[in-house]
C-alpha cells in the first residue's frame, strides 16, 4: 500500500544559498508513503507510473516494468524499498509490509499509523538544548491559548444545577493525578504489582459469541468485546522480580519473562521509552499497552472508526490504573510521547500487526519534588460551590 503527497512546505537547501538566495527550496515534489519504510520518499512522476502499473495482489515481473519505464526509473525505486521484491527488503520491513497487506486497515489509518511513529526522540534534550518553549514563550509566539472555558452562548444564563452528592468515590477522584516524582530508591511491591494488573488488565470472563469468536469483560470498557490491547512490563525495581521486559497474560493473571535486563540497561530503555521524559524514567514499573490491529481489524474491516477505538480503549485503561494506583496510594503516568519505533523491536511486535499506543506507569511518590506537579490549584467556581476537596 503507498500514499502519495503533494509537498509543497519551504526547506532548506544549501545550493539556493550559495546562489544568493534565501536557502530555501520552494519547489513542490511528491512525496510517497509506504507503511514499512521508516520515512517519506521523494518520487518523480515517472516512478509515480512505475507504482501504478504494480498490482495490489499478486506480482509483475521486473523485465516488464524495465521495458515499459526504463531501468532507470526503476532503479531508486528497488533501492530504497518502495517497490518490493522478493530480496530486496529486511526482514522487519518485509514483516512490515506482510502484515499492513494481511490486515484488512482503513487505509487514512494506516498511514498514520506508519507515519506517525517515533525513533530516538529523547525530550530531556530538547529541554536542555532550549527546544522546547516554556508556556510563556508559547503565548508569545503563538497568543493565548483557547480560553479554558468554553461557552457556546456568552450572553446567556447558565441554568445552574443541584450540587452533587459526595461519596467516597469522589475521594478516590481527588486524589488522582499525574505523578512526576517517583522515588528511584523504592522497590514496588508484588501485592501492589499483582493487584494492579488484575484490576486494569485482568481478564473478568469471556462469551463465545461463535465458534473462533470470543468476546472479553475487564473492568474497563472495550470496543465491541475485543480487548485488542496487550500490556507489556518493563521491570525496574519490583519485590520478586527480575529486571527486564514482560507480557502480562490476563486470562491467567501470570507474566511471560520475554527479556532479563541488567538494572543499568532496564533504566536506559525506560528512558527511551518514554522519549528522554526523565521525570517518569525511574518510576519502579512501565507498561507498555499495545494495540493488536489485527484482532481490531478482523471486526471491524477497512473501519474508518476502529482506529480511533484502539486510542479510547488505552485511554480508558489508562484512567483504571490512576484510579487503582490512587486507592493504593501510589503515583502513576500516563503517556503517549514514546519512541514507539524503539519500544516495537524490544518487544519483538511486527509493526503495522500490533503497535505502541502509550505508557503507564506506577509506585510509590518521592518525597522531594524536583519537577512540577499539579498541586497549589486555584479552586473552581464549581468545586467552591460544591465543597469539592
Amino acid at each position: 500500500m503507498v500514499f502519495v503527497e503533494l509537498d509543497q512546505e519551504p526547506r532548506f537547501d544549501f545550493g539556493t544559498l550559495l546562489g544568493g538566495g534565501d536557502g530555501l527550496d520552494r519547489s513542490a515534489r511528491w512525496l510517497a508513503h509506504a507503511p514499512h519504510l521508516p520515512e517519506p520518499l521523494v518520487v518523480t512522476l515517472a516512478q509515480m507510473a512505475v507504482l501504478e502499473a504494480v498490482p495490489c495482489e499478486g506480482d509483475i515481473a521486473l523485465d516488464t516494468l524495465r521495458e515499459r519505464h526504463g531501468p532507470d526509473v526503476l532503479a531508486p525505486l528497488l533501492a530504497s524499498g518502495l517497490l518490493v521484491t522478493h530480496d530486496n527488503l529486511d526482514p522487519r520491513a518485509r514483516a512490515c509490509d506482510a502484515a499492513a497487506r494481511r490486515v484488512p486497515w482503513w487505509p487514512p489509518a494506516l498511514l498514520a499509523q506508519s507515519a506517525g511513529g517515533w525513533d530516538g526522540v529523547d525530550i530531556e534534550a530538547r529541554h536542555e538544548a532550549g527546544l522546547m518553549p516554556s508556556a510563556a514563550q508559547m503565548v508569545h509566539n503563538n497568543g493565548p491559548a483557547p480560553p479554558q472555558e468554553y461557552l457556546r452562548q456568552p450572553d446567556g444564563a447558565p441554568l445552574p444545577l443541584d450540587p452533587p452528592r459526595r461519596r467516597d468515590f469522589d475521594r478516590l477522584l481527588a486524589q488522582r493525578r499525574t505523578c512526576r516524582n517517583f522515588d528511584g530508591s523504592a522497590t514496588l511491591p508484588a501485592a501492589d504489582l499483582a493487584t494492579m494488573l488484575h484490576r486494569v488488565w485482568g481478564a473478568v470472563g469471556t462469551l463465545a459469541l461463535a465458534p473462533g469468536a470470543v468476546a472479553v469483560k475487564k473492568t474497563s470498557p472495550a470496543g465491541g468485546g475485543l480487548h485488542a490491547v496487550e500490556a507489556y512490563l518493563l521491570v525496574q525495581r519490583v519485590e520478586g522480580l527480575a529486571p527486564g521486559l514482560y507480557h502480562y497474560l490476563p486470562m491467567q493473571h501470570s507474566l511471560e519473562p520475554l527479556q532479563a535486563l541488567a538494572p543499568e540497561a532496564a533504566a536506559a530503555l525506560a528512558h527511551r521509552f518514554v522519549a528522554g521524559q526523565h521525570w517518569f524514567a525511574n518510576v519502579p514499573v512501565m507498561v507498555v499497552m499495545t494495540a493488536r490491529f489485527d484482532r481490531l481489524f478482523w471486526k471491524y474491516r477497512r473501519h474508518p472508526k476502529a482506529w480511533r477505538v484502539a486510542h479510547l480503549d488505552v485511554g480508558h485503561l489508562s484512567q483504571t490504573s490512576y484510579l487503582s494506583a490512587a486507592d493504593l496510594g501510589l503515583g502513576a503516568f500516563v503517556t503517549a510521547a514514546i519512541n514507539d519505533r524503539e519500544i516495537e523491536p524490544a518487544l519483538g511486535l511486527v509493526p503495522m500487526q500490533e503497535g505502541a499506543v502509550a505508557i503507564v506507569g506506577f509506585g510509590p511518590r518521592s518525597a522531594v519534588k524536583t519537577t512540577i506537579e499539579l498541586d497549589g490549584l486555584t479552586p473552581t467556581a464549581a468545586a467552591l460551590a460544591t465543597g469539592a476537596p
